[in-house]
């Protein structure tokens, strides 16, 4: 090959390589409209995502076995109080655990600060509904619950030793104790916000625990800020993703943030798990 060639086949290559670097940026997913630490946010992301969903995994599986041992035994007596009294003990967010028989009324609750409850019939509950229809485990999204107080709800079907439907057993559950104990030592010490809504735009956990609560579309706080409007409907409607929004908390300067977001979930019900960052 003739010498003189090669700076022709060398300039050649650099062109095909140039192109093929601007392909590939191309194809990239947006990155977040933010500093050097865009990184850090998204592995904190997917580090919530994953013990959140392994903290309602195991609420749910300790209950799915308290649920097949009440099918052997009878569902108002001692052996089955017990049982409800060891899993209300079981983990700090759960707050007190129910049977419930296949008409939707309680039937037994325990601690004992919650026997009030028995009798309730909670047949009209969205998820009470579904379980008596599906026989199948369920998470409720945040409800008010007999006991008094704003819970989710985590049930499992019962059924006897003949296959037999029973009703099914329940852990009512505060969200933001389940939460807390991930996002608290996972965000400590990093410059993140870490909130989880549900899909209905509920805040069920916030760094700032003042908004736990807030529901993101009535709250004036939210209504005032357009741009902040825009970025809580994309979280709600869509699994993940990431957003850019000013905001102006109590009349002050308004910030530039960025939020990104990912989804985790049980039984169908779906939260929606955010990091938020200011952006310099």
């Amino acid at each position: 090959m003739n010498s003189q060639s090669y700076p022709w086949i060398i300039a050649v290559v650099a062109i095909l390589i140039a192109v093929a670097i601007g392909i590939s940026a191309m194809n990239q997913p947006a990155a977040l409209p933010a500093t050097g630490t865009t990184g850090d946010a998204r592995e904190l992301l997917v580090h919530l995502q994953s013990d959140i969903t392994v903290a309602l995994e195991a609420v749910d599986s300790r209950l799915s076995h308290v649920a097949s041992d009440l099918g052997g035994i009878s569902l108002n007596g001692t052996a089955a109080r017990g049982l409800l009294l060891n899993l209300s003990m079981s983990d700090p967010a759960i707050v007190d655990c129910v049977i419930v028989d296949a008409e939707g009324t309680i039937i037994a609750a325990e601690p004992a600060a919650y026997h009030g409850a028995e009798g309730s019939d909670i047949s009209g509950q969205e998820h009470v509904q579904r379980i008596l229809a599906t026989k199948r485990p369920v998470m409720s999204e945040m409800i008010a619950v007999v006991e008094g107080f704003p819970a989710v709800v985590i049930a499992a079907p019962i059924f006897t030793d003949e296959s037999r439907f029973a009703g099914f057993a329940a852990d009512v559950v505060r969200p933001e104790v389940l939460i807390r104990g991930v996002a608290g030592p996972a965000a400590n010490g990093t410059p993140y916000q870490v909130m989880v809504v549900q899909t209905d735009g509920r805040v069920l956990y916030d760094t700032d625990t003042a908004q736990i609560g807030w529901m993101t579309f009535e709250d004036p706080l939210y209504a005032d800020s357009p741009e902040l409007q825009d970025a809580a409907r994309r979280v709600v409607a869509e699994r993940y993703g990431t957003a850019a929004y000013r905001f102006a908390a109590d009349g002050g300067e308004a910030v530039q943030k960025a939020i990104t977001w990912t989804t985790a979930g049980l039984h169908g019900t779906e939260w929606r798990v955010a990091v938020i960052q200011a952006v310099e």
